[in-house]
């Protein structure tokens, strides 16, 4: 049976991880339709990045369980890494890969600096792409204390990366405090299509903390838009 304290721990980031690769391919996709190639590739790596990340913690979620399905996932996690060490070309990919996994936020960071060194006014398109990011990660950061999602930290002894819980600011108002608990004592006992809804309370953490990264991305574009359009007017 699966840890509960599993599924609430991964499944954040395991939903994160998910929309947010898709959103990067498609930025990655987009750039190369603008003959930019750097900034594709790297958008594709960070997609990857993020990939990887999600699979790691659906690895994590299923050594705790004990299903045919769940040791099918290990297994095949296994078998990635051995194949990953028998050749150079996985091997150098493999290691791009998971350091690009390990390192998402500076790699966004460093892929912000090298679209605005290939746009042709890099003034405007710092300016945007700085308040745009500096919004994003503000938002990213309050969203992940308000929501209590549990943070990601590499063990020191074995490598891997372990969830680190920590208490949300959520939990300073009594009413939502109820809400939470009802709806986590309700999805720990139902079942849809035969499937327990154990996932769904850290999913929602998930989504609510994508809906804040994006939200937080377009206040600062909005930003920057207002304020160029006043310095042209000015």
């Amino acid at each position: 049976m699966t840890s509960g304290l599993a599924i609430s721990s991964f499944m954040p980031s395991i939903v994160s991880s998910g929309i947010f690769s898709s959103r990067r391919a498609d930025k990655g996709i987009n750039a190369m339709s603008a003959n930019n190639p750097f900034v594709g590739v790297m958008n594709f790596d960070i997609a990857a990045g993020q990939v990887t990340n999600a699979a790691k913690g659906v690895a994590n979620i299923a050594r705790e369980s004990s299903n045919a399905v769940a040791t099918g996932i290990v297994s095949a996690e296994e078998a990635i890494k051995n194949l990953s060490k028998t050749g150079k070309l996985m091997n150098g990919v493999s290691k791009v890969v998971n350091f690009t996994a390990d390192h998402i936020n500076p790699l966004i960071v460093a892929t912000g600096a090298v679209k605005v060194a290939c746009a042709d006014d890099k003034a405007e398109a710092f300016s945007r792409e700085a308040l745009a990011l500096g919004a994003m990660f503000g938002s990213e950061a309050l969203a992940k204390r308000f929501i209590g999602m549990p943070k990601m930290e590499k063990d020191s002894i074995t490598g891997k990366k372990v969830a680190v819980k920590r208490e949300g600011w959520y939990k300073d108002s009594s009413f939502l405090t109820k809400q939470a608990e009802a709806l986590k004592d309700y999805c720990a006992t139902k079942k849809i299509f035969n499937k327990s809804l154990r996932f769904l309370p850290g999913a929602l953490k998930g989504i609510g903390f994508v809906a804040a990264s994006i939200g937080g991305y377009s206040l600062g574009l909005s930003a920057a838009d207002y304020i160029l359009e006043e310095c042209k007017k000015s």
